[in-house]
């Protein structure tokens, strides 16, 4: 399976862009429809908008005007995150042209609501998101409620990520929140866990990416066939064309040549 790389563009106040260390604090870096048409020029293999206000929340919003704004300005899949909780949720986002949802907080109070959902849209376009955090006193991944802005020590990360595949997910992304927007490289000491995990379907990891090189680093593993980034396109040198460069030189077959 080829590997992609995918802009993740975060929602904070209607159609403004935000970024973020650690998903606090927040600093707006420009306009939605001039990050699109940014994203799109420089070819990125697909894009994720994260609505931030809605995050952790079960109240789905997503309005007509920015439905509107994003299907205009891009012609690639675009998938969307924030505040689904129901397969209506997820019908009326793909029904409106994204190709994808993700679920945080729904599949954490019930795992079924990722059967419902990927039942009317199909498993392909269901996705399950889990931000994650080590535990201090072990070292072990543990999922992060976003909600209560603690770890949940009695869900480990293999687990929930096995019960979200088991459960009817097409695609997994792994968010690790310590190392979001901080530039300093990926989580590659969780490549171990995810090539022995048995999971078969596609594994996303974001947070921490700043260099082509970090990206590499966990894209060279048959684990991993994606990577979400934000801040290293708006902060440094680096866009999806020169991260792709890179990681064909280093061997790695990338979806967009």
């Amino acid at each position: 399976m080829k590997k992609r790389v995918i802009p993740s563009i975060l929602l904070r106040g209607g159609t403004n862009i935000s970024l973020s260390q650690q998903f606090s604090p927040w600093r707006t870096i420009g306009a939605l429809v001039q990050q699109l048409r940014l994203h799109v020029r420089r070819e990125c293999d697909e894009l994720l908008i994260i609505n931030t206000d809605l995050a952790g929340s079960s109240c789905f919003s997503c309005s007509q005007r920015l439905l509107s704004l994003v299907r205009q300005e891009v012609d690639i899949p675009i998938a969307y995150a924030g505040g689904i909780s129901s397969a209506e949720d997820a019908a009326s986002c793909i029904n409106a042209g994204f190709d994808k949802v993700y679920i945080t907080s729904a599949f954490i109070d019930n795992g079924s609501v990722v059967s419902a959902i990927s039942s009317v849209i199909g498993s392909q376009s269901t996705g399950v998101c889990l931000p994650y955090r080590r535990s201090i006193s072990s070292g072990a991944p543990l999922l992060w409620d976003f909600r209560t802005n603690e770890l949940r020590k009695d869900l480990p990360l293999l687990e929930v990520l096995r019960n979200a595949v088991a459960s009817g997910a097409g695609e997994m992304l792994l968010y690790n929140v310590d190392r979001d927007g901080c530039l300093q490289g990926l989580d590659v000491s969780l490549l171990k866990l995810l090539q022995t995990s048995g999971i078969s379907v596609p594994v996303l990891m974001a947070g921490g990416a700043g260099t082509s090189e970090h990206v590499s680093s966990v894209l060279i593993s048959p684990a991993v066939q994606g990577v979400v980034a934000g801040s290293i396109f708006a902060l440094t040198q680096e866009t999806p064309s020169t991260i792709r460069s890179h990681c064909e030189s280093m061997g790695i077959a990338m979806r967009r040549p």
